[in-house]
């Protein structure tokens, strides 16, 4: 490999604590990334928008049926049909802004003593381990669905809906990061090869 990473380091460890932003930015970036929850989303944001315009361009119809001037009723009618991109700019903020309030709310909702702990996480060319100071878990590379990194973040999907989240600001620099991602990947692609 061209970008000067040590590949011949097979183990790696990093220590860190897990904040409510972690949290809040895996969620977001999971809700983004997942075809379920992006399918939500899209049809979410253009569904009411494509009843809108139908119940629009029906109004129009039976108003001009009365009038005879199309034009003329469309341009009466424009405040009616300028909600739609008004609808469409708007959807995008209101949703995350909202998501955003229900994963902070729901994150608040108990103690989480595990999640907000001390986090140990040593990647192996067995697995990767996530030890804390109330709980450890293994996870062999086969099992583990996929290995993404994201602005600040590194996450280990050990299910289809939860990863083990290794934040940037947990390694001395970029290098080492990337180092991170790099020998985790390389773990995750033989074992699943």
């Amino acid at each position: 490999m061209g970008n000067g990473l040590n590949t011949n380091i097979t183990t790696m460890t990093v220590e860190y604590e897990i904040t409510k932003e972690d949290v809040s930015a895996f969620n977001l970036y999971h809700n983004r990334h997942s075809p379920t929850a992006r399918q939500q989303y899209l049809r979410s944001w253009f569904g009411p928008a494509v009843i809108w315009l139908v119940v629009c361009i029906g109004i129009w119809y039976l108003a001009d049926t009365q009038r005879g001037t199309p034009f003329r009723t469309f341009l009466d009618l424009l405040p009616l049909f300028s909600g739609i991109p008004v609808y469409l700019v708007y959807f995008p903020w209101a949703y995350r802004r909202k998501l955003r309030k229900m994963v902070n709310g729901m994150v608040s909702e108990g103690q989480n003593r595990h999640l907000f702990s001390r986090h140990r996480v040593t990647i192996s060319p067995n697995g990767v381990t996530d030890s804390g100071e109330l709980a450890q878990s293994t996870t062999a590379w086969r099992a583990v669905e996929r290995v993404e990194a994201a602005d600040d973040y590194a996450y280990i999907y050990i299910n289809a809906l939860a990863a083990i989240i290794v934040p940037r600001r947990a390694f001395a620099g970029l290098p080492e990061f990337e180092e991170f991602l790099c020998i985790a990947k390389g773990h995750h692609e033989k074992a699943v090869a």
